[in-house]
């Protein structure tokens, strides 16, 4: 979600004291309140805060939690763009968490493309709410650190999907050998969705490459894509295309 600098100023103050007053806000602003309102209805689409007469309250401690992680880097928005752009229409993609794959339901969300989406995580979910997208939860325990869904719930029940397409991001990479996370529980739950996808695309920026993180969830011949920045090595990428993947530079 994008904040103008109002809007930023509101979230601060509804993070720091919980509730927002139109009257106040309207004041402070020297605008409307009808643009306050509509701030409001931001924020409350997106699930971090409660109308109420006259205002609104914070449905939880730190509303800045559930927007996900606002700041994007400019490779990311490339990387988010080309990877919508190659989306097959009509298909079912598989959206896994990360910070690259949520700038790719962002996005996706203004495309107007028409596709279903299974995601084990609420920001993705949030981000692509009220939008031609159909979106599938995939259910199971919530994450200790993080809005996202793990578990043997959360693996089973992929079983019900045929999924066309996985985008993941991942933690760290070894071109010859494949691509890793740093949770345990996520990692699991990784290697079921890269199992049930028909098409794995994986979007990173070129500086995760030769940096193996704590476990792997994809082996180099599983993936069919690389989508990621001009800063990839030529050796990366002679190494990812001998085993057969697709790379993309943008």
């Amino acid at each position: 979600m994008n904040l103008n600098k109002r809007q930023k100023v509101l979230l601060d103050k509804l993070t720091r004291l919980g509730q927002l007053s139109l009257e106040e806000e309207a004041a402070a602003f020297d605008v409307s309140t009808m643009t306050i309102r509509r701030d409001i209805a931001l924020f409350e689409a997106q699930g971090i805060a409660v109308r109420t007469q006259g205002g609104a309250v914070s449905r939880v401690a730190d509303p800045a939690l559930l927007l996900g992680d606002t700041r994007v880097t400019e490779a990311q928005r490339r990387i988010a763009r080309k990877t919508v752009e190659m989306l097959p229409p009509d298909s079912t993609v598989m959206l896994s968490t990360g910070s690259t794959t949520l700038e790719v339901a962002r996005q996706l969300a203004v495309s107007g493309r028409k596709l279903a989406v299974v995601t084990n995580s609420l920001h993705i979910a949030a981000a692509l709410f009220q939008t031609p997208i159909q979106v599938i939860l995939t259910g199971g325990s919530l994450r200790a650190n993080s809005l996202d869904l793990v578990g043997p719930v959360a693996e089973k029940n992929l079983n019900e999907y045929y999924i066309d397409v996985l985008v993941s991001g991942c933690d760290g990479a070894v071109a010859d050998e494949g691509f890793f996370t740093q949770d345990l529980n996520l990692a699991a739950m990784e290697r079921k969705s890269v199992e049930k996808s028909r098409k794995v695309i994986i979007v990173t920026e070129s500086a995760k490459f030769n940096r193996p993180s704590f476990v792997p969830f994809a082996e180099v011949n599983q993936v069919s894509t690389v989508i990621t920045d001009s800063g990839l090595s030529e050796t990366c990428r002679a190494q990812l295309t001998a085993h057969g993947v697709e790379v993309v530079r943008v």
